[in-house]
């Protein structure tokens, strides 16, 4: 079972007096490295290989392996091209963000009706009132002979 452990906050004035003589660049070329690092990690994880196997995949030490894995090797294009061939992914997958797989894809197909839009006229008589307001037929309502209905 893979326990992980959240990083602690240390302050020492030792150690930030070190960073503060770390350049911009060296941070972000370690930076670099350590991700490449744990993204060999990963490929190799996902082969289901231990670091003895990968070793022997890639006819390597195992103590090498170890010292890729630590974040602070400054690997060649030939030994990336190596690694990359020995796990089976393009040398770019190295370097590329995780890919999102798509597990599960559905279609959604939206249809729409168009219908022409009905204009009802109405009469004085069609509502049963006269034109003097007098209660014709109250129960006439829209049924009337004079309602008209429209389509435009």
């Amino acid at each position: 079972m893979n326990k992980t452990t959240k990083a602690r906050k240390y302050n020492s004035s030792k150690l930030q007096k070190l960073l503060d003589e770390v350049t911009p660049l060296e941070m972000e070329q370690t930076k670099v490295k350590m991700q490449l690092a744990a993204r060999i990690e990963d490929f190799m994880r996902a082969k289901g290989w231990n670091k003895s196997q990968f070793a022997e995949k890639v006819v390597k030490n195992p103590s090498e392996i170890t010292k890729w894995f630590s974040g602070t090797q400054n690997f060649t294009t030939d030994v990336l091209t190596e690694i990359a061939f020995a796990l089976g992914v393009d040398l770019t997958a190295l370097f590329g963000k995780k890919q999102v797989q798509v597990i599960y894809r559905k279609e959604i197909v939206v249809k729409t009706v168009v219908t022409q839009p009905t204009i009802v006229m109405t009469t004085p008589m069609s509502q049963g009132i006269d034109v003097y307001e007098y209660c014709l037929l109250a129960s006439q309502g829209n049924n009337s002979q004079f309602t008209k209905y429209y389509q435009a």
